[in-house]
């Protein structure tokens, strides 16, 4: 059954395996093997569940651009080099980024098994999607897990702090800490060094809702008005932090750009100005273990969270993509009824006709320009 959703417009619930299927399908007509649209579409699903529907399925006509313009291809799989000690490049070779994103978080996962830390450099992997994910994985092997990613260049919406042209890309950063049996969820965090990603943007432009005048700049200091506006070209997103605490954020987008740039050998945002964006980052895995037992981690991890859920409405990075998951599971993703006419036209393009499920709920669903590059 259709209803509001919480940001705004309609959204319709499908089972996961629906989606799974119809994402498998879309992949396989853009050129991917089976088992390229398999992780994909299981990286893809993943973000649905957990909340992030900016990176769910919905973005797959986005892929399709990237793949009609080359800059994915659907063919490509990473490559491993192992340094001496702790230390791996992966280079995505311009594949499906979730492919390179996993490949990283695997190889980093064994390293730091055999020697306690390992820092794996990411380069060329088109679109990772929410870096969130692999925290996740590395948190579920009992890694914890920092990551730093950049764009190559491409994507730049941002402003300097002090500044208000698109200088910066939103430069997402995530961190994962295991908490073994402590708690049912290990604490992720994973966010943009912007206000906002510009992906959510995208969704409001798409979805008709304003703009909160503390994401964007203009070089008047005035926000943008509107998301068509901001999509135009108008303005740029304010680092996290805003117009006041703002420098906080910009630091961290400076430093998750030059470790991209050093340990990722990815691009810089100066040096190339692509079409499209291309992530590389720099992955960092621990094994806390070396440093306390399990037991002592779990004890120390069950009071604090303890002292933090004393206050009723208080959360954990983590727990609430957790429970939304759960919710999902049992109920039904929800996808964005806007998201539905752009799903289905990238389908017909490739051969592929919709689940009945989703012909059905395609009734009276909004036709929107699906023609974004933004993240």
């Amino acid at each position: 059954m259709a209803r509001p959703a919480t940001g705004g417009g309609v959204t319709v619930r499908f089972d996961q395996t629906t989606l799974r299927a119809f994402s498998r399908d879309i992949l396989d007509g853009l050129g991917g093997p089976p088992e390229t649209a398999r992780l994909v579409t299981e990286s893809l699903v993943r973000a649905d569940l957990r909340g992030y529907g900016t990176h769910g399925i919905g973005i797959l006509p986005l892929y399709a651009g990237m793949v009609d313009d080359g800059a994915i291809d659907p063919l490509a799989t990473p490559t491993v080099d192992r340094g001496d000690g702790a230390t791996v490049r992966v280079d995505g070779q311009t594949g499906f980024g979730q492919l390179a994103a996993r490949e990283a978080t695997a190889e980093g996962i064994a390293v730091a098994e055999e020697y306690g830390v390992s820092v794996v450099g990411l380069r060329d992997a088109s679109h990772i999607g929410p870096v969130g994910e692999f925290a996740e994985r590395a948190a579920e092997a009992g890694m914890v897990f920092l990551a730093f990613t950049n764009t190559a260049g491409g994507a730049t919406n941002t402003a300097a702090f002090g500044g208000a042209a698109r200088t910066l890309s939103t430069n997402p950063v995530a961190f994962g800490v295991p908490t073994f049996d402590a708690l049912p969820y290990d604490i992720v965090a994973d966010f943009a060094t912007s206000q906002v990603s510009g992906s959510v943007i995208r969704d409001h432009h798409r979805t008709g809702e304003p703009l909160d005048d503390e994401w964007t700049t203009t070089p008047s200091g005035d926000p943008v008005e509107s998301p068509a506006a901001f999509m135009a070209g108008e303005g740029a997103l304010l680092p996290l932090g805003g117009r006041t605490t703002g420098h906080k954020g910009y630091a961290l987008s400076v430093v998750a750009e030059l470790l991209g740039g050093l340990i990722g050998r990815n691009p810089v945002v100066g040096e190339n100005d692509p079409e499209w964006l291309a992530n590389g980052g720099a992955f960092v895995l621990v094994d806390p273990t070396a440093f306390l037992s399990v037991a002592a981690i779990e004890d120390r991890i069950g009071q604090f969270a303890a002292h933090l859920h004393r206050e009723a409405g208080v959360r954990l990075p983590g727990e609430g993509a957790h429970q939304r998951t759960q919710t999902n599971r049992s109920e039904g993703i929800e996808i964005p009824e806007h998201d539905l006419v752009p799903l289905a036209e990238t389908a017909a393009g490739v051969g592929v006709t919709p689940p009945a499920e989703i012909r059905a709920a395609l009734d009276g669903a909004e036709d929107v320009d699906d023609d974004l590059q933004t993240w």
